[in-house]
């Protein structure tokens, strides 16, 4: 299996956490957010606190509660939003060292 990232702008720059990310993708489900916080054994409103994590709410959302909305929904896009968010920059440095090389070799089969 071969995974093509691209480190272009996107997720990371349009938004500010993996909690909000995730929070717009339960609306983008095409599924009613009551059955996505059933499947994650939650109630909705349950759900919807732990999204908004609002600064005097206990109610957080945990990555207990990550990775149940992965399994239930089977959304692998937080993880590529992470993936994104904090290794974009190990990205650039393997295209540039990649550049490098191509250079070097280049250079080796001049006479």
């Amino acid at each position: 299996m071969q995974l093509t990232l691209n480190f272009e702008a996107g997720l990371a720059d349009s938004y500010p956490s993996c909690r909000e990310y995730v929070a717009a993708r339960v609306h983008q489900q095409g599924r009613q957010q009551k059955s996505i916080a059933a499947d994650m054994d939650l109630s909705p409103s349950q759900l919807t606190r732990k999204l908004a994590q609002s600064p005097g709410d206990s109610c957080r959302f945990t990555l207990d509660d990550f990775e149940s909305f992965i399994a239930s929904t089977g959304d692998k896009s937080p993880v590529l939003y992470l993936v994104e968010k904090y290794l974009a920059e190990a990205g650039d440095e393997i295209a540039a060292l990649e550049r490098r090389l191509e250079q070097l070799r280049a250079q080796k089969g001049k006479p």
